[in-house]
């Protein structure tokens, strides 16, 4: 199974087009079907030395379909090409003052598209803030918001704890064409989790666009160094094919 990668930092935005990565065909041991059509006519592609045009006529039907094991996409105009986008919308995040009273928290959001695969993975890689040699702590189990208990969570749901922040995925244009969710352990309302490396987000078949929202708490302890805070929040995109 061939893996098209695209890598994207907190300040970039990175559009990759599939170039290694092949679509799948529809075959058997014999036979093999990259582009065909059911109707009285069409042409993928048409040139001559000053033009070049896509036509259709008549298309049977258009659209995507999908099984447990197999989906198709049909028209005249569908490529075989692969195609994975994604987009940071968020270049940066503040979450001010931390108190050991109150949950600080942010949110930032991201978009991401793939056509004429097998879906997709979002991995977040990154370590938790820090402030010299301390790393705030990482939530490896996941759970709510504790005050005065040192956190560094991230969920990809709408909350109303510690506040209402954050928002479930949004599928443009609809559900019927995109189908993104929060991956396992960054799906829950309320409830935080952040190991690095871990798969955040993910869709199981071809897919519209799908906009994320990451929804982020710190909570901090009496024995946490006071000071400044930073860090850098890299998102790895792995489409299968």
């Amino acid at each position: 199974m061939n893996k098209f990668l695209v890598i994207v930092g907190s300040l970039m935005i990175f559009v990759g087009l599939g170039s290694a990565a092949l679509a799948q065909s529809q075959s058997s041991g014999s036979y093999r079907i990259d582009e065909s059509y059911i109707g009285p006519g069409g042409s993928v592609q048409s040139s001559s030395a000053g033009y070049q045009e896509s036509s259709t006529l008549g298309d049977s039907a258009t659209g995507s379909s999908s099984s447990s094991g197999y989906q198709t996409q049909s028209g005249f105009n569908t490529t075989n090409d692969p195609r994975l986008v994604l987009v940071i919308n968020t270049a940066s995040i503040a979450f001010g003052g931390f108190s050991t009273s109150v949950a600080s928290h942010a949110t930032s959001t991201f978009s991401v598209l793939n056509y004429t695969s097998s879906g997709y993975s979002v991995y977040s890689i990154g370590n938790p803030p820090s402030n010299g040699s301390h790393n705030l702590a990482g939530m490896g189990t996941t759970a709510a918001s504790q005050v005065g208990v040192e956190q560094f969570g991230i969920n990809l749901v709408a909350n109303t704890s510690p506040v209402s922040f954050g928002a479930d995925p949004v599928q443009v244009p609809s559900g019927s064409f995109s189908f993104g969710t929060a991956a396992s352990g960054y799906d829950s309302a309320d409830n935080f989790r952040y190991v690095a490396g871990e798969k955040i987000a993910e869709s199981v078949k071809a897919s519209g666009e799908t906009d994320f929202t990451i929804s982020y708490i710190v909570n901090v302890a009496t024995t946490t160094p006071g000071g400044s805070y930073s860090g850098n929040q890299e998102l790895l995109v792995v489409g299968t094919y």
